[in-house]
């Protein structure tokens, strides 16, 4: 979004990410709108709103409906309303605002089909990987954005800030056009699987095969012992956690940098940058080894979960830094939990988890507008990473006390998968002709 502070300065928000650059006031050829610092702290809120408005049913509508058309038309309406809202900026703040809301009810029904598609892909033995590495798109997004949007912004080109929002608005487009091309609901669909490969997925995931989307329609969702569940509960508080420190160095750190450190807005997106290059890499690293230690059967699911939060929380509270790159470390920990316990739910519990990261970020920009406020004191801004170091650790302590790594028994994936594990073994035991190859899948799909 844009904004005009005090100071007299200006700032970017693109509809994409959470993060902001700032930059300086008008000059000739640039486009200018002006907002208060309240403006824009309501501003930031506002998809963050639209995610909390439709995060309770966004797992479920994925669910039902497949990742493949519900991200599709996701991305093109975010990618649309992006491209108009430069000239609807200039004429509305409360039109503006309204567009963010619903782009963050679009970019709400994402995350949750992201671990819909994890759940029905990646096998057991890789499915920490799976999630770091699906997840880590969002880093990379803020690691190009940020330095090219400070260039952007400090041109004249189309007006300056609005060709930010031109620019990934038609990207969005082309990549709503591209995910539904290539993506798949779930292999059973995919046109170019082996039998091989078909069957090694069905055989290796968490996912009873059966349960996607057609079963959906038909199968109870067990609500009352989905939210009365210890694991699920404390599954969702670091996501609470979490959410409250991203929403913080998102949005709020590049305002600290400028306002009590000084940088200048060109170094303040680099800087922003390099946090999340590095925070492309540690979920990495980390989910490798994680799911390496899962392979060895020395460690359970809940205490490599468990570890991995504690070393993201022990990260966050260290210092601005290590608080996004360590923080990262919850994909192999929190972050990747819903997997091991509803595979079958993983939309939904998803979705659950993006209702109280919404509410997360709120609070947290509710938190710096109401103690930092105008008063941009250094002394104010600690008070605040100080209240988000202890929300951090509450997080951490609730998950290591109640968190499980085991299938629930209300999801119907709990079920001992004895033909799946026979038909596997019998197919490791032969080797499948061309003659046959068809003849398993077909049975496979059946099955």
């Amino acid at each position: 979004m844009i904004e005009k502070d005090p100071t007299n300065s200006t700032q970017i928000f693109d509809a994409n990410v959470t993060s902001t650059v700032k930059i300086e006031p008008t000059s000739t050829g640039k486009i200018h709108v002006d907002w208060t610092s309240v403006d824009k702290d309501r501003m930031l809120q506002a998809g963050f709103w639209g995610i909390l408005a439709i995060s309770v049913f966004s797992g479920r509508i994925c669910e039902l409906f497949g990742p493949r058309r519900v991200v599709s038309l996701a991305l093109a309406f975010v990618g649309l309303t992006n491209m108009l809202f430069p000239l609807i900026a200039q004429h509305s703040f409360l039109g503006a605002y309204l567009i963010k809301i619903v782009q963050g009810m679009c970019a709400g029904l994402v995350s949750p089909s992201l671990f819909v598609m994890i759940s029905r892909w990646s096998t057991s033995s890789e499915r920490t990987l799976s999630n770091s590495v699906v997840i880590a798109g969002a880093t990379i997004g803020n690691l190009v954005c940020l330095p090219l949007a400070g260039v952007l912004v400090s041109s004249s080109f189309l007006g300056g800030w609005p060709s930010v929002f031109y620019l990934f608005g038609g990207f969005n487009l082309i990549f709503a056009v591209v995910w539904y091309i290539i993506v798949y609901d779930t292999p059973e669909e995919h046109p170019y699987l082996s039998a091989e490969e078909l069957e090694e997925i069905l055989a290796n995931r968490s996912l009873k095969s059966g349960n996607t989307v057609s079963s959906f329609y038909l199968m109870f969702l067990p609500w009352r012992k989905m939210l009365t569940s210890l694991p699920v509960i404390a599954n969702l508080t670091p996501t609470f956690t979490y959410g409250w420190v991203v929403a913080t160095f998102s949005s709020q750190i590049p305002s600290f940098y400028e306002e009590v450190l000084n940088f200048s807005h060109t170094a303040n997106g680099f800087l922003s940058s390099l946090t999340w290059l590095l925070s492309t890499l540690f979920p990495i690293a980390g989910s490798s080894v994680a799911d390496k230690l899962r392979q060895t059967n020395r460690f359970s699911t809940a205490i490599i979960r468990k570890s991995f939060t504690v070393l993201e929380t022990s990260g966050c509270c260290t210092n601005l830094v290590n608080c996004q790159r360590n923080g990262k470390f919850s994909y192999a920990g929190a972050g990747a939990n819903h997997l091991d316990i509803a595979p079958s739910f993983a939309g939904t519990l998803g979705g659950f988890g993006s209702v109280l990261y919404s509410l997360a970020s709120l609070a947290a920009n509710e938190g710096v507008a109401q103690i930092v406020g105008n008063e941009t004191t250094a002394q104010n801004w600690y008070y605040f990473f100080f209240l988000t170091a202890v929300i951090n650790i509450g997080g951490a302590i609730v998950f290591c006390f109640f968190g499980s790594g085991e299938i629930q028994s209300w999801d119907p994936s709990s079920a001992p998968k004895q033909s799946d594990k026979s038909n596997n073994s019998s197919l490791k035991s032969q080797n499948i002709t061309d003659g046959n190859a068809e003849n398993n899948k077909q049975i496979v799909r059946i099955s």
